[in-house]
């Protein structure tokens, strides 16, 4: 069952993100071209600084869908209730927390943004974005309840209906009235309705959640909850500082113009990213109930097939950003918006060390790890911030995400090898350091080998171009990583016959 939930899973997750990116080019394409570069440059701001807001809740999302595992397994409705409805009242106190401190930021906007020439207010703008922040976080909590009872793609259904419909009715809307403010307004209307669907579904599935119990959670379960909370408020202000000031950063230094350039390789560099880690998070709440049974062998024996799976995805994803994504966003929104090779090869290169945290994230979720690193991400959003503005001086673009480059290698060189590779798996930091070295080596031999491949043949028919890149971009990493890495492990046999079986079951029968 474990393995048939996280299959629905992982293909409703790639279906949504498939969507995503062909819907996230049509609409941008549309905004572009209608009302400039610099609406985008302003989505991509406003994004990155609500972000920052998302630090209100404190993890609460993951330490829910962490203590849901064990009443699930035992169908302990009674604590379940009483859980969801803890987690209700937290989530309403986060959406009024969110608004507040959003209100608080207005009159610092105009600090941050150099060069604002757009005819509306700062504040008229960013308070559609604040609406819609808030928005998101009501009625979420039921979405935990289906994440953590391995039920994911029913909420993946609803968020592919949302996209679907805000995408095609922010299009009508701008090419019916080319006003920006009433396309904020369908945003925030279809996220409302998206969030009722899937409250609706929540309850259909678990009727005893529309008469949850007001009542005290148990003393050890809010102890935990409140470690948890503790480390997980770290964990948030260390991933906006390396996530998710990039934009902010751009914004003040180089302007609206260089944020809205960035923003249309970040919506397929991002959407890539998506596909990849969601094949993998898919399995989060299995991997959670997997290590509810304390055996070590299996747990490391699954935790290799998925990063053998995940290695593949990124070795091969990292390669193709780096070989297709120029020529791509050249022919789509044209050759005015296109950045550096150079920056580029950052931008590859930060996007496959971000990539292999998926698996060890996968694993530190589902094992509840929050509080024992908690000090990680104020070293790493330290060092982010700083080394981003040195290289920033020097590099201009480039330098923001080689200063990330750099902040991640703090969480490679603690938490993962002693809390993850060490705790939970039981093997030696010498193992780890093996792997992770090796396949980092393997993915800057398959750039470089792909990139001179495609440098190499031209044609004049640029279709035709981008079609080779990708053809280039999927058979040499892929070959190059079965034969110096994934071919030597006993874990791919394993990882090919899980495959096989799941094949056999969901899809041919």
């Amino acid at each position: 069952m474990k393995t048939k939930n996280t299959f629905y899973n992982s293909i409703a997750s790639i279906i949504y993100y498939l969507a995503t990116i062909g819907l996230g080019i049509f609409s941008r394409k549309v905004l572009i071209s209608i009302l400039g570069i610099e609406y985008q440059g302003i989505n991509g701001l406003f994004s990155n600084i609500l972000s920052m807001l998302s630090i209100a809740e404190l993890g609460i999302g993951m330490t829910m869908i962490y203590h849901l595992y064990q009443p699930l397994k035992n169908k302990d409705v009674l604590a379940i209730q009483t859980l969801m409805y803890f987690y209700k009242k937290c989530y309403i106190g986060i959406a009024g927390i969110i608004f507040s401190i959003g209100i608080l930021i207005i009159p610092v906007l105009k600090y941050i943004i150099h060069d604002y020439s757009l005819p509306y207010s700062l504040p008229a703008i960013y308070i559609w974005f604040l609406l819609d922040s808030v928005c998101s976080y009501l009625f979420s909590y039921k979405r935990s309840i289906l994440i953590a009872d391995q039920k994911n793609y029913w909420v993946i259904f609803c968020d592919i209906i949302y996209q679907l419909s805000s995408k095609f009715l922010q299009v009508i809307v701008l090419l019916c009235s080319h006003s920006f403010i009433l396309y904020l307004f369908t945003m925030i209307i279809c996220r409302l309705v998206s969030n009722l669907i899937i409250s609706y579904i929540a309850n259909k599935r678990y009727p005893f959640l529309k008469h949850l119990k007001k009542q005290p959670i148990p003393t050890t379960v809010f102890l935990d909850i409140k470690q948890k909370v503790k480390g997980s408020f770290f964990h948030k202000i260390g991933g906006f500082v390396v996530l998710g000031t990039d934009n902010i950063l751009i914004s003040k230094y180089l302007g609206l113009t260089s944020v809205g350039i960035y923003s249309n390789y970040s919506l397929i560099i991002n959407s890539i990213k998506s596909i990849c880690t969601q094949t993998l998070t898919a399995s989060t709440a299995s991997v959670g109930h997997l290590l509810i049974e304390k055996d070590t062998k299996k747990t490391y024996e699954i935790f290799m097939q998925l990063y053998i799976l995940n290695g593949a995805l990124i070795n091969c994803a990292t390669t193709g950003i780096y070989c297709v994504t120029t020529p791509l966003i050249g022919q789509i929104f044209g050759k005015k918006y296109l950045i550096s090779e150079f920056t580029l090869f950052i931008l590859a290169l930060n996007f496959c060390i971000t990539g292999m945290r998926t698996v060890f994230s996968v694993f530190k979720e589902a094992g509840g790890i929050l509080y024992e690193d908690r000090f990680i991400p104020i070293i790493e959003s330290f060092i982010n911030l700083l080394t981003s503005l040195v290289f920033l001086h020097y590099f201009g673009l480039a330098g923001v995400f080689m200063g990330t480059i750099f902040s991640s290698t703090i969480l490679f060189t603690y938490t993962y090898p002693c809390l993850i590779y060490k705790k939970i798996l039981g093997r030696t930091i010498g193992e780890y350091w093996k792997e992770i070295l090796w396949f980092e080596i393997l993915a800057l031999v398959s750039m470089i080998i792909s990139k001179h491949i495609c440098n190499s043949i031209i044609t004049t028919n640029i279709l035709v171009q981008i079609g080779f890149y990708i053809v280039v971009s999927i058979c040499i990493p892929n070959i190059l990583f079965i034969l110096f890495y994934a071919y030597w492990k006993p874990e791919t046999k394993a990882l090919i016959k899980r495959c096989k079986t799941i094949f056999r079951k969901n899809i041919i029968r």
